[in-house]
């Protein structure tokens, strides 16, 4: 089973009630105990305990195979990019990072800094914080270079319209494109990603696009002190999905999302993808 999250935003008090709640023993009875934490990105800026949720995904990684996937934040600090939300304070926290805890977000060959994507093929996984398309697809060749990192999978978001746009939040994509790129990559597929700080669920069936999060029943439990909400997706090997995962950590609300930590996690045997808010 995965442990999934997205858009902690240096809120340590959101990822230990995450983890607290998901390794609980009432939890893992009835779900199951995960094997694997996987990080949709954006667990920097807006909040105030960057060094502190960095300490935690690497006290993770001893005991767990840790995926991280990079967020348009994380990428917005390490490039000393300008992205709107962080208080004084968060960025005083921010400031305080060394490269020991830096070092967290792995360099690549060509000077870049983490993960766009993480795929996996077993169980038909395509992880981004934003949207799966190719940049190279969408860019325009004349595409100013301070707009150019907007088209990458950090910044794409599913868009609201009937059509695809461009705007300075972002490449907004359709579902259908989604589904069309990943095909090229996995022949069934779930697609995982955060960035918009609202979930949503989509289908592909037969090349039709179905909308499925409002049919999704909420399910309300006490589970370790908390109220947790769930809305289950179980997935068919016949379907093509994307999973949009909502605001993780609550630091990160810039008038939108939602003010308490989510997550979900992922079930192999049946398939599931359970989504749940954690209140308190």
């Amino acid at each position: 089973m995965d442990l999934v999250f997205s858009d902690i935003h240096a809120d340590i008090n959101a990822l230990d009630t995450i983890l607290d709640v998901a390794s609980s023993k009432e939890f893992t009875k009835k779900y199951g105990e995960f094997s694997r934490v996987i990080n949709l990105g954006d667990i920097l800026e807006r909040g105030t305990h960057p060094s502190e949720v960095i300490a935690r995904l690497r006290s993770l990684e001893k005991n767990y195979p840790l995926v991280s996937v990079i967020g348009n934040h994380d990428e917005a600090f390490l490039y000393n990019r300008l992205v709107s939300g962080s208080t004084f304070e968060s960025k005083d926290a921010h400031a305080k990072l060394n490269d020991e805890d830096l070092s967290f977000f792995k360099k690549n060959k060509d000077g870049t800094f983490g993960k766009q994507e993480f795929v996996d093929k077993k169980h038909g996984l395509f992880c981004v914080h934003g949207g799966p398309l190719d940049p190279k697809k969408i860019m325009p060749k004349n595409a100013l270079e301070d707009d150019a990192w907007l088209y990458q999978r950090t910044w794409q978001r599913l868009t609201e319209e009937d059509f695809e746009f461009f705007s300075y939040y972002g490449y907004h994509y359709k579902a259908q494109s989604a589904f069309s790129e990943v095909k090229l990559h996995l022949e069934n597929n779930i697609i995982l990603c955060g960035h918009q700080h609202l979930e949503a669920a989509i289908t592909e069936d037969d090349g039709k696009i179905h909308e499925i999060y409002s049919t999704l029943k909420p399910v309300k439990e006490r589970i370790s002190g908390h109220t947790l909400e769930s809305r289950e997706i179980k997935t068919s090997p016949s379907s093509n999905y994307l999973i949009r995962l909502g605001l993780g950590g609550p630091e990160g609300y810039y008038g939108n999302g939602s003010t308490v930590p989510r997550f979900a996690i992922l079930q192999y045997d049946p398939n599931k993808v359970v989504l749940f808010s954690v209140n308190p």
